[in-house]
Parts: C-alpha cells; structure tokens; sequence
C-alpha cells in the first residue's frame, strides 16, 4: 500500500503505463532487500544475485501493467477521471510483484543452492523444451532472451518446443525466429497454443504470422495452435507455414473460433493435407457449412488416424460429411465427436464409415443422441469392423432399453474392450444387466464400467458389480445417479470388498435411494436370470 501511495502521486495525464526510473529502482531495492533477509532469517541461508531477482521481477511485473495499459483502456469510460485507471494500472504492477516475489521466496527456500531458473522460465530434458505454467507472462523482447537462452545457445538440439501460456508481443515474436532457426536441424514439433492471449488484434495477429513463419527453417511435423481464438484472420496470419510446410502430420485448432469461414481458410491454405494423421478441432461453432470444409480436408487425407471435433455444433448433415471423408481412408485409431447432435440419420452414416476401419480402438460419441436404431448399427459396425476396439463412449447416446438387447449383442463380440461408458441413457437394472452378461460373454478385459444415471434400483448395479469382480485388475465402476436401494448399496459394496477391489467402486453422493421404491419392477424373472450368469 505504501509503494501504491508513492507511485500514484505522480502526474499521470495519459493512458499508458509509465513510472520513472527513481520509482522502479526503488521498488527493486526493496525487493532485493526482502529476498536478503528472508533468505537469512527464515532459512539460515544467504540468497544469491537478490539484485538481479529483484530485478527480473520488477520488469515482469512492469510488462504486464504495461500490456494492460494498451488492452484493457476501452473497458474505462472518460468519466471516471483521468487518474483512476492509471491507478489500477499501478496496483496490478505491484500486486504482480508480489506475486513474483512470494514465488521466487519459495523456489529459493526450497532448495537456496538450485540453479534453475526463477517461476514460468522453460522445462525441459535433452530433446524437449517446455515454457508453459499456471503464472501467465506477457514477454517482452528481454524477458524472451532471457527464457528461450536454451534454444538459442550453441549446439542446442530441441526437437519440440512448447510456448503456451506466454504471450508474445511482436518484439518477443522475433525473439522466437532466432531461437527456432538456431534449432532448425532438429526441431520437429511446436506447440503455439495459447501464446498471444491479452494483446490488441493487430498485433496478436502479427505475432502469430512472425512465430508461424518462424518454422519454415525446419521440417515441422507436428504444430497445435488450440486455444488462440483467433479465428478466420488467425488461419490466415498463418498462412505461409500451411502453405509452405509440406510434411505436417499432426494439426490443433482446438478452442480458436473456426467458423464456416476459417474451416474454408484451413481447406484453402492446408498446403499438404495428404500427410496428415492428427487433426484436432474442439469447442468452435463450425456448424454443418463448415463440417462441409472439414470433410473435404478428410477426404484428401487418407492416412488419417486421430480425428477429434468435439462441441462443434454440427448435426447429422455434418456427420454425414464427415463419414464421407473419413471413408477415404482405413487408418483410422481414434475418434472423437462428443458433443454434437449427430442424431439417427448423422449415426447410420458415421456406422458405414466405422465398419471399415479395422484399426479402430478408441471411439467417443458421448452426447450425440444417437438414438436406438442409430446407437445400434453403431454397435454392430464396431463389433464387425473394428476387433481391435478398446474404449467405447456411448454416453448420453438416447439408447432406450429397447435398443439395449441388440446392443448388447454386439457389444458381445468385442473381445478386445478395456473401457465401457454408457451412462446417461435410462436402461434401466435389465438394461444394465443385459450388457454386463454381454461383457462377461465377450470375455473382453474390460476394467472400467460407467453405467451412472440409468435408473438402477438394485439388481443392476449388483450386475456390474459382479462383472467387475471377475474382471482382473479391474479399476473403475461408476454406479452414481441411480436410484440404488440401501439395501442394493450394501451388496454391491460387500461384493466389490470380497474381491479386493473396494477402491474400484466410484462416490455415489448422486445415488438417490429413496426414488427406489418409484420404479417399478416388471422383469424380476429376467433379472434372476441374467445375474445367474454373472455367479462369481
């Protein structure tokens, strides 16, 4: 509060950040008189450099009100006074720096003879360099020299390097181009995720373009862009490193906004869509007309192994494009489109497209209310076309109980399966009982089971149980959200505790016990019978 009262009593007409030199030193030397006698007081040590600590964190702390101060001013209306958002500007430099410091105390105390770098410098082992960390850094060009030293040091020789959670300015963006053209010979992978995050457009963008370009030194194959926001303008800001690098494998647009108008900017600039086998796209607003553009990038991109587009509000017409461009190809190893209202028309034709990838083991279709008859053909895609199927994802899929004897049949034939989560879907203690039966005849190794929110009164969590004691070194068993007796609890924890696997058995704080006696029982005979099957 002290420093706050001093540096506000300077004259401040404009809105940028700016204190004098007399200021900032002396708020260093208080500082480094800090870390001194903590050092010496508190853990019987003598700290050393506290002037150039002192130092570094007073320039972090000053980069970031000095980012505000261009990023944030629209949020202050005129009529709050000349003075007030100067004011906060100041109070965010000092509690920054405090932040730092606190930071610096601990890492200092924890081992005072380490000489590793100070909070959010760079991780890293012989191949790998890491700059990510829950402390968010607006970098400037010294404060990027500084952390990227490694790259550019003599007979550096990274081959992936992760910049997320900093953000580069323009200045720091061309501290990037020196450091990856240093490691050019053996840089591979570059992780650009969230890098320009409280910068103005224009030169969020333009920071993007410098670091994007930055990679045409090296022969890149793998690039994640997620969570940059940046939508069509930022595709295009990186423009010549998809235009240019011919042998990109793996590509991340996860969170960035791709809209219609930025999947069509992927499509037109994606120089060599051929030699993909990673392609990620999560929570965007593509919607069907942009799914149209994705599909197309499928379709030329038959070696294509791990597909995700997750919440990205596309329906059965986008499914429909997507199972077409998936078809081009029999590679595929994983799929994600949680999320999305694929529906029955979406779900038959994605079950054509399955039925031909005998390389699939990872399949998650939480969320997109399938239906029965789609949830069905599915199931029976998987079961015929893809033996190598470990984890199924059938969650909040609408099956009704129905649907659940031919869905258990198929899932019957799924020898390899580890994981089955089909939560959400109302089927019911038989339901539930008929694909427990079915998993013990698959004979499958299957560890984890989610059947939470289904309905269960009794006899099909005891189901469940039963199958996951058999099951060696089983892990998981979620039964919450159901409507399991008291009595029902018991046996399934009594079960489960013979075994040796109590750990296996998931909180059931959701589980409501009284709802027991509102669900009516009318398969009692088919249940007796189908829990003979699971006798331990």
């Amino acid at each position: 509060d002290e420093i706050i009262t001093l540096l506000s009593g300077a004259p401040f007409s404009i809105m940028v950040f700016s204190i004098s030199k007399e200021q900032r030193d002396d708020l260093v030397d208080r500082m480094a008189d800090s870390l001194a006698a903590i050092g010496f007081h508190n853990y019987g040590q003598t700290f050393t450099d506290t002037r150039a600590k002192a130092e570094e964190i007073e320039a972090r702390a000053f980069s970031v009100a000095e980012v505000a101060s261009s990023t944030t001013k629209e949020s202050w209306s005129a009529g709050t006074g000349g003075e007030r958002p100067m004011i906060e500007l100041i109070r965010l430099y000092t509690r920054k720096a405090a932040e730092l410091l606190q930071a610096e105390i601990i890492r200092c105390g924890e081992d005072a003879m380490d000489t590793s770098t100070g909070a959010g410098d760079a991780v890293g082992d012989s191949d790998r360099f890491d700059l990510s960390s829950k402390d968010r850094e607006f970098y400037t060009q010294q404060r990027a020299e500084q952390v990227l030293a490694p790259l550019m040091a003599k007979g550096a020789s990274f081959s992936k390097v992760k910049l997320s959670t900093k953000s580069f300015g323009i200045d720091a963006a061309k501290v990037v181009t020196k450091a990856f053209a240093n490691i050019a010979s053996t840089l591979k992978e570059v992780d650009l995720s969230d890098i320009i995050a409280g910068r103005p457009e224009e030169e969020a963008l333009k920071a993007m373009e410098i670091i994007t370009e930055a990679t045409l030194c090296a022969k890149i194959t793998s690039v994640d862009l997620s969570d940059n926001a940046f939508g069509e303008k930022g595709v295009r800001a990186c423009t010549k490193m998809l235009q240019q690098q011919s042998g990109i494998e793996e590509i991340s647009f996860m969170n960035n906004g791709i809209s219609e108008q930025a999947a069509a900017a992927i499509l037109e600039l994606l120089a060599s869509p051929q030699s993909l086998k990673k392609f990620h796209l999560d929570k965007n607003m593509t919607g069907d007309n942009g799914t149209a553009h994705v599909g197309k990038i499928l379709e030329k991109a038959p070696g294509m192994q791990d597909f995700k587009m997750a919440g990205s509000r596309f329906t059965s017409e986008g499914a429909k494009f997507l199972a077409k461009g998936l078809s081009a190809g029999a590679s595929l190893v994983k799929l994600d489109l949680t999320d999305n209202n694929v529906n029955e028309e979406g779900g038959f034709a994605l079950a054509g497209m399955l039925f031909k990838q005998p390389n699939l083991k990872h399949v998650n279709l939480e969320a997109t209310s399938l239906g029965p008859k789609a949830a069905i053909q599915v199931a029976q895609a998987l079961a015929s076309g893809c033996p190598q199927l470990e984890y199924l994802n059938l969650n909040a899929c609408d099956i009704t109980p129905e649907g659940v004897p031919q869905v258990a049949q198929a899932i019957s034939a799924m020898k390899n399966l580890k994981t089955l989560k089909i939560s959400e879907n109302e089927l019911g203690d038989l339901g539930v009982a008929q694909i427990c039966v079915a998993l013990k005849m698959a004979g499958c190794p299957v560890v984890e089971l989610d059947v939470s929110t289904n309905e269960l009164v009794e006899k099909g969590a005891v189901a469940a149980a039963k199958l996951a004691a058999s099951r060696a070194g089983f892990t998981s068993l979620n039964l919450d959200g159901n409507y399991i007796s008291d009595e029902g609890v018991e046996e399934v924890k009594s079960i489960m505790e013979g075994a040796g696997i109590a750990s296996a058995l998931m909180p059931m704080e959701e589980n409501d016990a009284d709802m027991a006696d509102d669900v009516d029982d009318d398969n009692a005979e088919g249940l007796d019978n189908l829990l003979a099957h699971l006798k331990l």
